[in-house]
């Protein structure tokens, strides 16, 4: 019996990006459109609609919102979910 002492591995797997949180807001990523979007913009699907869809050229050109504006944003979307956790 030949054993060949060298053992090459061939990856096959599609490139995988690991992230599982938006790059702007620090959500999770829970959907496949929010993996999509975050994949081409580095957002989830509610960064995207906020921030990006009517700057697609800037955004892709390097605006972001700046500090303040974005943690206003953050704090109105904690605001919402604690609203629709303490209503079910």
């Amino acid at each position: 019996m030949y054993i060949k002492p060298k053992v090459i591995f061939i990856n096959q797997a599609p490139e995988i990006d690991d992230c599982f949180y938006c790059k702007t807001c620090n959500y999770t990523l829970n959907s496949l459109q929010d993996f999509s979007l975050h994949k081409e913009y580095g957002t989830c699907h509610e960064c995207f609609v906020t921030f990006v869809e009517a700057r697609k050229s800037d955004w892709k050109n390097g605006w972001r919102p700046n500090k303040t504006k974005l943690k206003q944003y953050i704090y109105l979307r904690k605001q919402a979910v604690k609203l629709i956790n303490n209503n079910k």
